[in-house]
């Protein structure tokens, strides 16, 4: 049933109870209300005409002086009126005159007379024997100062106050529908306002539970509707602020996740992941992990023990994998959800790639090792010259010459490594920023040419260079030139007699690339990763008799960096190897390196 209907039906129902109740409360005392408002009036008229028969009566006039004033007040006043004297006799009656009025019956013993000749007043409901119907009396003493004379008694048919009593039940009860037809009329309305209130309230709850947060109930009124609009549209209010504070803190946390360099990976108690950042993602290679079992996106056996031991029993776990589909090692740590009721609600784990920390520390460990051995290889050899001079090699003059050039050469190879050590240390703590300027790349490369063309003809290799296209480019000339000449020298250095070496230069859209390509032994491929390392060497044997320094293709690379070049190699075994810079045509330096 409708709401609306239903309310209507109530306030009916309500109304028609409190009417039929207020009926039967008022109906039975309306006849005895009638009958005393009639009686109050009846004995206001007594005592008026008391007042104007009381000072004839005390001089003693007889009944035709005294009846045409009761006629006349009878008739004005629609009622019997009676005056009796002290003696019962009836002087003036209204419904009397005459032969009727003279022979009228001695009232001495009617029972409102003789009450109002004791109490000066009194009223009576009987039948009237001298009218032949039931009457209402009101009898009050006749006083003329301070001397009773006589009594004044006025009277109504009760017929008159019956139809007076029903008159005033059917006034009541027209009230009383009208009352009803006016509260069935309030209540329609009523319910009309209300039911297009709640109406209102029930569309904007709906919209709420379908997630439009932006939805207001419309109800302005003061009543309790109104309140329960407001609370809705309160709570409106707040439920759009918790989800735009949810929002704030889920773009934070992602934001977080975002620059954390750290994999993250969030499982629930059954496994399943809830959440992985895109470092985890990159790093395992992984495009949508989310609602997979972490085994189906974590497939080593060390990763998924410690993710479901955490969450069996609970507690933080630290470990470090290596990971082999990667090549790469992380420190992994878990740690379970935020419990709820003592039970873990899922696990994190934090992915921390220490590859590369590794590889520095292998690096940082073979430079060690390596200047340690570049240093002790020629101090062994000056200390073994200089003991055997010592040891009486002075004597022997051409002897003693080629033991101190051996000093000489040694003590050269050394120096050469402080100045190479020092010069990288310079380049790193960017104590030498780059100077640019428009460099000719032609000029430069024939300059190189020529520099080291008597080198090259020494061991018949022709060295060319093809750069008479090349574009003015804006750059460090004085690094490039060094990073072309390490290249070249190299090249020149370890390819062997009647080999090739060419430079080459190439226009691109980015700037322009600088290819030094030799026809050299090659390097195999599991060195080039590590090429540009300090002191990392291919041929260790060939490289020091050659009297390298193990820090040319590093110094190399750190120049071109701190230019904004980018400098790379390509080899193969038995052809040759190809080194390239890559110079922008607008160098971006954010730093000197």
């Amino acid at each position: 049933m409708p709401l609306r209907l239903r309310i209507t039906l109530i306030a009916i129902a309500a109304s028609a109870v409190s009417l039929v109740a207020m009926s039967i409360a008022i109906w039975p005392g309306l006849r005895n209300r009638t009958i005393a408002q009639t009686r109050d009036a009846l004995f206001a008229e007594a005592r008026l005409v008391s007042q104007v028969v009381a000072e004839p009566l005390a001089r003693g006039v007889g009944p035709e002086q005294l009846d045409p004033i009761v006629d006349q007040a009878g008739k004005e006043l629609s009622l019997r009126v009676t005056i009796i004297g002290r003696d019962g006799r009836v002087l003036a009656d209204s419904s009397l005159s005459g032969a009727a009025l003279l022979a009228a019956e001695n009232h001495a013993s009617r029972p409102e007379v003789l009450e109002a000749l004791a109490a000066g007043s009194a009223s009576q409901v009987r039948h009237s024997a001298t009218v032949d119907r039931d009457l209402l009396y009101a009898a009050v003493a006749i006083r003329h100062r301070g001397e009773t004379v006589g009594v004044a008694r006025v009277a109504r048919a009760m017929a008159a106050v019956e139809e007076q009593a029903r008159d005033l039940r059917r006034g009541v009860t027209v009230a009383l529908l009208l009352a009803l037809a006016l509260a069935l009329v309030l209540s329609n309305v009523l319910s009309t306002a209300w039911v297009r209130s709640l109406k209102e309230m029930m569309k904007t709850a709906r919209r709420l539970a379908g997630g439009d947060l932006t939805a207001r109930a419309n109800v302005r009124s003061d009543d309790e509707m109104g309140e329960l609009a407001g609370i809705i549209n309160q709570f409106a209010v707040q439920q759009q602020r918790r989800l735009e504070e949810i929002a704030r803190d889920r773009a934070r946390t992602d934001a977080i996740l975002g620059a954390m360099a750290e994999g993250v990976l969030a499982v629930d108690t059954r496994g399943v992941v809830i959440m992985a950042s895109e470092a985890f993602r990159r790093d395992f290679a992984l495009s949508e992990p989310v609602g997979r079992h972490y085994l189906e996106v974590v497939r080593q056996r060390e990763i998924a023990d410690l993710l479901e031991a955490v969450l069996d029993g609970g507690e933080p776990r630290r470990t470090e994998v290596e990971v082999w589909p990667l090549r790469r090692v992380f420190a992994i740590t878990v740690v379970p959800f935020p419990e709820t009721e003592g039970r873990a609600t899922g696990a994190v784990a934090t992915f921390h790639d220490l590859t590369e920390r590794r590889r520095l520390d292998q690096i940082r460990r073979d430079f060690v090792a390596n200047a340690s051995h570049e240093l002790r290889t020629p101090l062994t050899s000056i200390r073994g010259f200089v003991e055997a001079l010592e040891d009486g090699a002075m004597s022997e003059p051409v002897t003693a010459e080629r033991f101190l050039g051996k000093i000489r050469t040694h003590a050269d190879r050394m120096t050469a490594l402080m100045d190479d050590l020092l010069e990288l240390s310079r380049l790193e703590s960017g104590h030498r920023p780059p100077r640019f300027e428009t460099v000719d790349i032609a000029e430069l490369v024939e300059d190189i040419v020529g520099s080291f063309a008597a080198s090259a003809a020494q061991k018949k290799q022709k060295l060319k260079g093809d750069a008479d296209h090349a574009p003015a480019i804006v750059t460090d000339p004085d690094r490039l030139r060094r990073v072309l000449e390490c290249l070249v020298e190299n090249a020149v250095k370890y390819t062997p007699a009647s080999g090739e070496v060419r430079l080459t230069v190439h226009a691109t859209d980015a700037g322009l690339t600088i290819d030094v390509r030799d026809n050299g032994p090659g390097i195999p491929a599991e060195h080039l990763p590590r090429i540009f390392e300090r002191f990392y060497r291919v041929d260790k044997a060939r490289s020091r008799e050659l009297g390298g320094t193990g820090l040319g293709l590093s110094i190399a690379k750190h120049l071109a960096e701190g230019m904004g070049a980018a400098l790379s190699v390509t080899s193969e075994v038995g052809a040759g190897s190809c080194f390239t810079v890559a110079v922008p045509a607008r160098p971006a330096v954010t730093q000197p390196v």
